[in-house]
């Protein structure tokens, strides 16, 4: 058995099952494919060499016949060899030609023996040597071309060689035995060898094997050093610290970026092998060095302690930084530093530096930063875990296992998240998965496969999480989850508070301003279904671009209707959607209010015309024009005649409507041209048509021409008339003060002058213009300066004897002398310092009449204007307390014109009058209406009769009949009567 496996061993091919045994056969087959052709031409030459050296009497069948068809084998087995000699071979492929050629060498070998054999037995006993020894040659050299291939190169020898040597050793020729006994030897000498050199070419290969492997190794370890030195590159220049290497010379090995940064340093002035001493200059220079001086700083840099023990030292230098450096010596003098700003976290740099101080071993740093890391995830408020590529836990925090408490037993180190999910479904963790649980898990799974994925999720008791899925570089995930329980809830307020809203309120796409939810309220204020409003953009509830001058919007209700509403808008996220919460305010009544307010601020309520207000705008801006232009515009003053007349004798209602008729005819007669009113029966016109003199005059007549016919109220026919004065500019005056001033100045001569004129300001009327300021002017402190006096005319009983006297106002001006009240009282009147003069007047003359030794009346007129104000009693009650006077000892005189104004008015002041126990009379009685209704209506105490009545008679019997029936009237009603200005006895025995 041990032969047999020997001899199978000697003629195996191969193994192709290890790395040594593939090498091999794919060089035997590389060492073949160059041999073959050797050995097919051996082959060839010996066939012929055989062939020739046979004798003529061998048959051609054996001489060649026998020698071709292995000749033709030949030549086929080398065309396919020549085929696969630029052909990579796989070992196996190289396997299955070996042992093709161990096969094609043991039949090309046996036919030759065979061929041999059959020459011995017929050729001449004498060529057997020769031939023996051909053939023996070429059995040689086939062995010796398949040397690499023991297989096929034995059994050449074993199948072709030992049969010609064993027939030359039975021959019985000693000769020839010898030659038989040579080359049975010669064949064990090359079989020795054959082995010796097959053993000698395995150990080559394997040496070669063991080389390649090697090479790879070392290839691997290059690679992996490269890879090892990229990493240590850029863990060196991302890491958050500075890093330095020092040698024992104190110059730099090696530093990193950060280092750099920390200290300002450029990298081109720092290179490694710099002294430590230059380096220290250049952070002196760059101002980032300590707060010490250079060679202190050096002198402890150099210490032996510092250099050659571990140190963790924090310096603050010079331009504020605070720096943490961790010294750590290396064998001799050298050592690594790491450099550290934690100017911004001093505090929590000294608590990192206790844990990562003795991290030195791979191992022990990786536990550390998983504790720091656990630690860090714990603090967090929000739910941590991460998984790895395969999806399973790796390590999670406390909030994440409280999130999921239903699911706490499966989160453990390692446990796959769909287990995770599954024990939570189990124990209805989810309550959205209740009923499709295989659903939700297939859609959960999809979700968490994806790169980057968010959603919330509802847990159990009402609370709810965002859930914030990333993937990570290596495949694994990172999950936070975050409890918006809170903001859930402040949802739902929301929507409670923004359905419920009176307060039309919408969300609005931020993009598209597609509306996403709208109220009860804006459904019901803009006449649209909810449905409806849904499938609207903003853009069609508005009307028109908006206007940045107005603080609304304009929209439209789905009835058609235009509203202004001022929207006021908030940013906020609806439903994974960037949008605005708005809410509408209709401020279209408002506004509607505020315009009836802006246009009754600068229009006249009554007529409607512009007012004061408006007026003066307009004349701004015609005076700006007219100095671009350098044009010019006129102004009309405009007075209506009798208008005052009306108002006392058929009442304020009546005169509201003549005041509305007439600026309907001014501005109709106007065409255009601007009318203002300004006062009672006042009014502004102005035109700029040119020329000015011409238009200012034509436009007075055409507005004269308007009342031609009579303004017809309540069936009453009433006439009136214009006075119109009118001033041009710039010919009158270059400013509007002045301009108005001399318009009006034109309609006071026009007054004057009669009803109806129309006057032109002229340079005369200037002067009187300034007079009548002047006078205004001088008025206003003449009270103060003690410039006016009292008169006091003498009231007589008709038997002579004196009752009373009346106060008339006098003023002795420093310059002009006695001014008569016919001259000033009118100006005060317009000017306004009638109030200041009735005052006075009323106070000195109780006070003169308190001084009087007799008891005598004191008369004092009192003007419209004093009478209109609310404050009378309080002004007469004042004054007789001040003084002292017996209220029956004072009478005030009123005029007809004052009761009609307003009768109810009236007759409320003159009862609060009366109540003080003062006396009143009506004054200047037959000029007026002479109402005799008004002695009955009003608490009266006498009657005056104006003294132009008393002037006229005994010249005129009108006069006198006048007369004496006012006063029997006034006795029959038992008012006393008075009259006024009687100067002659002739006079009074006309009245007794």
């Amino acid at each position: 058995m041990d032969l047999f496996a020997r001899l199978r061993a000697a003629f195996a091919v191969g193994d192709t099952t290890d790395p040594l045994g593939r090498s091999l056969v794919i060089e035997q087959f590389r060492i073949l494919r160059k041999q073959v052709p050797v050995l097919y031409a051996v082959l060839l030459v010996d066939s012929i060499s055989v062939a020739l050296v046979l004798p003529l009497t061998v048959s051609a069948w054996l001489r060649f016949g026998l020698p071709t068809a292995l000749l033709a084998l030949c030549l086929l087995r080398l065309v396919q060899w020549l085929r696969l000699k630029t052909v990579d071979v796989t070992p196996e492929q190289a396997h299955g030609e070996l042992r093709r050629t161990r096969v094609v060498a043991g039949l090309l070998n046996a036919g030759f023996v065979v061929w041999i054999l059959a020459l011995f037995a017929t050729v001449d006993p004498g060529l057997r040597a020769p031939i023996a020894l051909l053939v023996f040659m070429g059995c040689i050299g086939t062995a010796y071309c398949l040397g690499s291939f023991p297989a096929a190169s034995l059994l050449t020898m074993l199948i072709a060689g030992t049969p010609i040597a064993t027939v030359l050793l039975v021959s019985g020729d000693g000769i020839m035995i010898s030659l038989g006994i040579n080359l049975l030897l010669l064949l064990v000498l090359l079989g020795r060898m054959i082995n010796t050199n097959f053993r000698s070419f395995v150990q080559l290969i394997q040496a070669h094997s063991s080389l390649i492997q090697e090479g790879e190794r070392a290839r691997a370890a290059e690679q992996t050093a490269t890879a090892v030195a990229e990493r240590f590159d850029r863990a060196l220049n991302n890491m958050s610290q500075g890093l330095c290497f020092f040698d024992d010379d104190q110059r730099l090995i090696v530093c990193n970026r950060r280092y750099l940064e920390i200290y300002d340093l450029d990298p081109e002035a720092v290179p490694p092998g710099m002294k430590l001493n230059d380096i220290v200059d250049l952070r002196y220079s760059a101002g980032s060095a300590p707060k010490i001086s250079k060679e202190q700083y050096l002198v402890w840099r150099n210490s032996d302690p510092v250099i050659a023990q571990n140190s963790d030292t924090t310096v603050e230098l010079t331009n504020g930084r605070i720096v943490r450096i961790r010294h750590r010596p290396m064998e001799g003098r050298g050592w690594v530093a790491t450099h550290e700003d934690i100017t911004e976290r001093h505090r929590t740099e000294m608590a990192l530096a206790e844990a990562t101080a003795a991290a030195e071993q791979a191992e022990a740093a990786a536990r550390a930063a998983h504790s720091h890391l656990t630690e860090a995830l714990e603090v967090v408020p929000e739910g941590l875990a991460v998984f790895d590529k395969d999806d399973r836990l790796v390590l999670w925090n406390s909030q994440y296992a409280d999130f999921y408490a239903a699911s706490e037993e499966a989160l453990a180190t390692g446990t796959p998240f769909e287990s995770i999910l599954r024990a939570g479904l189990a124990r209805g963790q989810y309550p959205e998965a209740i009923g499709r649980e295989d659903e939700w898990l297939t859609e959960r799974l999809a979700r968490h496969a994806l790169p980057r994925y968010s959603h919330e999720q509802h847990l159990p008791d009402d609370r709810w999480i965002r859930v914030e899925e990333r993937r990570t570089a290596d495949g694994g995930s990172i999950g936070v989850r975050i409890d918006i329980t809170d903001l859930k809830r402040r949802e739902a307020s929301f929507r409670l508070l923004f359905e419920e809203n009176p307060l039309p309120m919408w969300v609005v796409d931020t993009t598209t301003r597609q509306l996403l939810a709208v109220n009860a309220a804006m459904c019901r204020h803009y006449g649209y279904r909810r449905e409806d409003l849904l499938l609207m953009s903003e853009q069609q509830l508005e009307c028109g671009p908006s206007d940045d001058l107005v603080d609304f919007e304009l929209h439209r209700t789905a009835g058609g209707d235009l509203i202004q509403v001022a929207i006021e808008s908030r940013p906020l996220q609806y439903e994974g959607r960037l949008a605005h919460v708005c809410v509408a305010f209709d401020i279209t009544e408002r506004n509607r209010a505020q315009e009836r307010i802006s246009y009754l601020a600068s229009h006249d309520v009554l007529t409607e015309l512009p007012n004061r207000t408006a007026l003066n705008q307009h004349l701004s801006a015609a005076f700006e024009r007219a100095e671009v232009t350098g044009s010019g515009f006129a102004v009309l003053c405009i007075d209506l005649d009798h208008f005052k007349e009306i108002n006392d004798l058929f009442g304020h209602a009546v005169g509201d409507a003549v005041l509305r008729e007439a600026s309907r005819r001014l501005q109709e007669a106007a065409q255009g041209c601007y009318v203002a009113r300004v006062g009672g029966d006042e009014f502004i016109g102005i035109t700029e048509q040119e020329p000015m003199s011409a238009s200012a005059e034509l436009l007075a007549t055409k507005m004269r021409a308007a009342f031609e016919d009579p303004i017809v109220v309540d069936g009453h026919g009433l006439k009136l008339d214009l006075c119109v004065g009118a001033a041009l500019f710039p010919r009158d005056a270059d400013n509007i003060v002045s301009l108005l001033a001399n318009a009006d100045a034109a309609l006071y001569r026009a007054k004057h002058e009669g009803r109806g004129a129309i006057r032109l300001f002229t340079s005369a009327m200037d002067q009187q213009l300034r007079e009548r300021r002047a006078l205004e002017h001088d008025l206003r402190f003449a009270v103060e300066r003690g410039e006016l006096y009292l008169d006091y005319q003498p009231q007589q009983h008709r038997d002579g004897h004196t009752t009373g006297y009346e106060a008339l106002v006098r003023w002795r001006h420093p310059d002009r002398g006695i001014i008569p009240p016919g001259e000033f009282i009118p100006v005060a009147e317009r000017s306004g310092s009638i109030a200041q003069i009735d005052d006075w007047v009323l106070m000195e003359a109780c006070r003169e009449a308190a001084s009087w030794d007799q008891p005598f009346r004191i008369a004092v007129n009192v003007s419209a204007a004093q009478f209109r104000r609310e404050n009378l009693d309080a002004q007469v009650r004042k004054a007789l307390r001040e003084s002292g006077l017996a209220p029956a000892r004072l009478e005030v005189e009123i005029t007809e014109g004052v009761l009609i104004e307003d009768v109810s008015r009236a007759k409320r002041t003159m009862q609060s009058l009366k109540s003080l126990g003062i006396l009143i009379a009506l004054d200047d009685f037959g000029t007026g209406y002479s109402s005799l209704s008004y002695v009955e209506a009003f608490p009266l105490d006498r009657i005056k009769v104006d003294r132009s009545f008393v002037a006229s008679l005994g010249q005129s019997e009108r006069s006198l009949a006048i007369v004496r029936a006012i006063i029997g009237l006034a006795h029959g009603l038992g008012v006393p009567v008075l009259a006024e200005g009687i100067e002659t006895k002739d006079q009074m025995s006309l009245l007794i």
